[in-house]
């Protein structure tokens, strides 16, 4: 997997409120890791965001970031296998689990087993 997925850091929206104990965050911007259009990535971002109301999952904004770059997706409170289906159905190689504060890389096609790869206390960008 991409060393960058390993060294993603998370800023979220959440108006007041804290994030959850146990979700998942699954962006839809340049899928399969290959760089899309900022138009085509805001477009996939727009369809994730249906799917989720659709599903009537409880969401927030997260976008996760490393030095290259930066992926607009949603921090999802549903099950393991929704939101690796969700991952698949846009094409991602990997989305976050967060359970008690231990955010886990979870390859969504199966090649390569779940990492952790620190906290979620630790790993949220700082926002200002």
């Amino acid at each position: 997997m991409k060393e960058d997925y390993h060294q993603t850091q998370f800023v979220t929206r959440l108006e007041g409120a804290s994030s959850p104990d146990h979700f998942f965050i699954i962006p839809a911007h340049n899928p399969f890791g290959k760089v899309t259009s900022d138009e085509t990535n805001d477009e996939n971002n727009t369809l994730l965001l249906e799917a989720i109301e659709a599903s009537k999952w409880n969401s927030f904004p997260v976008t996760g970031q490393c030095e290259k770059h930066a992926e607009a997706g949603y921090g999802i409170k549903c099950s393991r296998a929704e939101a690796i289906v969700l991952g698949k159905q846009f094409r991602q190689d990997a989305i976050y689990g967060i359970c008690n504060d231990q955010v886990v890389l979870v390859d969504c096609q199966n090649i390569e087993a779940d990492k952790v790869i620190g906290t979620w206390s630790k790993l949220q960008a700082p926002t200002s």
